[in-house]
């Protein structure tokens, strides 16, 4: 993803923001950044942090130093990234980046820098430990926290960090721009409630090593809309025991489906309330289950508790069972 580009084009107050601060020497020693789902903090979180370490940023990084090519290959010992949409951020990451950060720095340049991704998944023993070192940082140490969730996030943090929030670009103006770089609809419209950004989408649906878990959901997705088109309530059943269950085996395919399915019972209750589905490319099979399913508020809601429990240790083939119990539950 090309971060410098999609921060000039849709972000620019930030983008201007950050370039200001660097070029003053007025760098905050912590920022927040916030943002819906889709956006892509973790990328600008580390974009920013290869513009305080470039070797030749203009104005910031050149993504082509020494510098900037190691912290890609995560090869830079003075920066450390923790990830919460991956598993849970504990105590124990907080130590390690204290113990590590105590130390002289590896590098000449003193510089040293962590992140911490989607803050909201911090245990309370770790942000109450995070609070502690927010407030006396040291020297020459800079934190980038970011989150989908800034109401969720203590004031005492929001206090501590310098805030910058970043706009939601228009779904339809994203879908538009994946298109354009030879996207198919369908894959850009599900991507589209992911990932705020057209060229991330294609980077997505191009990275063969990684794609495997969008492409697995999608296929369950598009199975399961079938069977429940069908009408039959116990066969619905047996499918997801039998066939989703089996494919559905990692909590990122497991995140692609229930939001899949999110979206789809957004726009089912969208049809229903005489409105146009998002998911353009599968408006006919929504609008067949408009007329046919029940308890559809009760059903978004329970798959909105089930999406935000997949960053917990929470057993998949369960979770999915659960949805489909409530999905399928006679009235």
């Amino acid at each position: 993803m090309q971060v410098e580009k999609y921060l000039k084009n849709y972000q620019p107050v930030i983008y201007q923001t950050f370039v200001n601060s660097l070029q003053k020497g007025q760098l905050s020693h912590a920022y927040l950044l916030s943002g819906s789902n889709g956006t892509p903090l973790l990328d600008i979180a580390k974009f920013f942090a290869k513009s305080i370490l470039c070797d030749d940023p203009s104005p910031l990084a050149c993504n082509s130093c020494i510098t900037c090519l190691r912290v890609d290959d995560d090869n830079y010992p003075d920066f450390i990234v923790f990830d919460g949409s991956k598993s849970t951020i504990k105590k124990e990451a907080v130590t390690t980046i204290e113990s590590s950060f105590e130390k002289k720095a590896f590098e000449n340049k003193g510089i040293r820098i962590y992140i911490l991704h989607l803050i909201e998944n911090m245990t309370i023993e770790a942000i109450n430990s995070i609070l502690k070192f927010l407030e006396e940082p040291g020297q020459q140490i800079y934190a980038f926290l970011t989150t989908n969730n800034e109401n969720s996030i203590l004031p005492t943090i929001i206090s501590r960090c310098q805030v910058l929030r970043l706009k939601l670009i228009d779904k339809n103006i994203v879908i538009k721009d994946a298109m354009d770089f030879g996207v198919e609809k369908k894959d850009a419209e599900l991507l589209s409630y992911f990932y705020n950004d057209g060229e991330l989408i294609k980077e997505i649906i191009d990275d063969e090593d990684n794609n495997d878990a969008f492409f697995t959901a999608k296929k369950c997705f598009e199975e399961t809309l079938q069977v429940m088109d069908e009408g039959d309530k116990d066969a619905l059943i047996y499918f997801v025991q039998s066939n989703v269950a089996n494919q559905i085996k990692s909590k990122e395919a497991c995140r692609y489906f229930i939001n899949m399915l999110v979206m789809a019972f957004e726009d089912v209750i969208a049809i229903s309330n005489e409105k146009a589905p998002f998911l353009e490319s599968y408006a006919t099979i929504l609008e067949h289950l408009a007329n046919q399913l029940s308890h559809v508020n009760e059903s978004l809601i329970e798959l909105l508790r089930c999406a935000t429990a997949i960053n917990t240790n929470v057993n998949i083939v369960l979770l999915i069972d659960h949805v489909f119990y409530t999905i399928t539950k006679e009235d």
